[in-house]
């Protein structure tokens, strides 16, 4: 009984594994040029309640270290519910506010 729990065990250890070493091939970093600089520029025009979403999906791949990048808000005629979440990812320091 022992026997079948730590074998268990281990291959669920080995799923895990390749399921981490899957992640990292899919996830290939962005290598940019020594004299270049990547920006995401999100440019928003009328409402966009998953603009919050959008911004921490790209983070998460920032915090990552897929990409290197500065994330820009573009105000295009975003609503004003818009408009205050892209000022609060701005104040957080998350995105840059271009209006």
């Amino acid at each position: 009984m022992i026997l079948k729990i730590l074998l268990a065990a281990c291959a669920a250890g080995a799923v895990i594994a390749l399921v981490c070493l899957a992640k990292s091939a899919l996830l290939t970093p962005v290598h940019i040029g020594k004299n270049s600089k990547l920006e995401v520029c999100i440019k928003v025009s009328g409402p966009a309640p998953e603009l919050e979403n959008t911004v921490e999906g790209i983070m998460w791949l920032i915090e990552s270290g897929a990409i290197s990048a500065d994330i820009t808000i573009v105000n295009d005629g975003m609503d004003e519910e818009t408009h205050r979440a892209a000022e609060i990812l701005n104040r957080r320091g998350l995105a840059g506010l271009k209006d």
